[in-house]
């Protein structure tokens, strides 16, 4: 039995199970998804592009002719003069609370392994001005 289920004789009904499906998939809902997953993707691309630009610049010495250019931005980062982990916030910040809920419960698993990402970011960053000011 679930902990916390208040069932005693063994039995479930729908309302007392552990997984419940989406509640209600309104178009609204799966457009606030959509967005958060694409949002998601422009991040981890922009991360992963960073991340490659970083490395081959670690093998090269400093002097070395054949240092490399920067990788460009993203257009739509670029635009907005975002880093990865803002315009995921952004966009996160953007669905109205009613649906956010329901917008998580569609993403995919590695959408949210993704998403807990930015928010262990989000959470060092509040730390981190907290300590600042306190």
């Amino acid at each position: 039995m679930p902990i916390g289920s208040g069932a005693e004789d063994g039995s479930l009904t729908a309302t007392q199970s552990e997984v419940m499906p989406v509640s209600k998939q309104t178009t609204e809902t799966l457009m606030a998804g959509e967005r958060i997953m694409e949002a998601l993707d422009l991040a981890d691309n922009e991360r992963a592009t960073s991340r490659e630009y970083e490395e081959a610049m670690a093998k090269l010495a400093q002097d070395d002719p054949l240092r490399l250019q920067p990788p460009p931005r993203n257009p739509i980062l670029a635009a907005n003069d975002l880093d990865p982990e803002a315009y995921v916030l952004r966009t996160v910040e953007k669905v109205q609370s009613a649906a956010l809920h329901d917008a998580l419960l569609v993403l995919p698993f590695g959408k949210i392994v993704s998403l807990m990402y930015y928010l262990t970011t989000w959470a060092q960053k509040v730390r981190g001005f907290l300590s600042v000011y306190f």
